[in-house]
């Protein structure tokens, strides 16, 4: 299983209009081969010592295999995602993750 915390960064007053695009792709993404989750989130203002970013869009994901990931990254309808979002998102960081069980060798 591979985990992905996707962190997307928009460009000021965009937030919406990206938010709006990840809603049209998910239920596409979530119908792909080996997704198990794909869930655009933004922070939540709360009364703790937590930083709140207006510009981010953070999607949870998760992926049976990196293959599996690898062709929804490929997908037309991403590609279209993409080009629809284009000018609106500043930058995009990917974090893969996975289970570190006890004798599990990295690498």
């Amino acid at each position: 299983m591979i985990h992905v915390i996707a962190t997307i960064e928009v460009q000021p007053g965009q937030r919406d209009a990206v938010m709006s695009e990840l809603l049209k792709v998910q239920p596409m993404v979530l119908n792909e081969p080996g997704c198990c989750k794909y869930q655009p989130l933004v922070d939540v203002k709360v009364d703790l010592p937590v930083p709140h970013r207006d510009n981010t869009i953070t999607v949870i994901e998760q992926w049976a295999s990196l293959a599996h990931l690898k062709a929804h990254m490929a997908a037309p309808h991403m590609k279209a995602y993409k080009e629809a979002v284009g000018d609106k998102v500043k930058d995009v960081s990917l974090q893969l993750l996975e289970k570190n069980t006890p004798g599990h060798r990295q690498g």
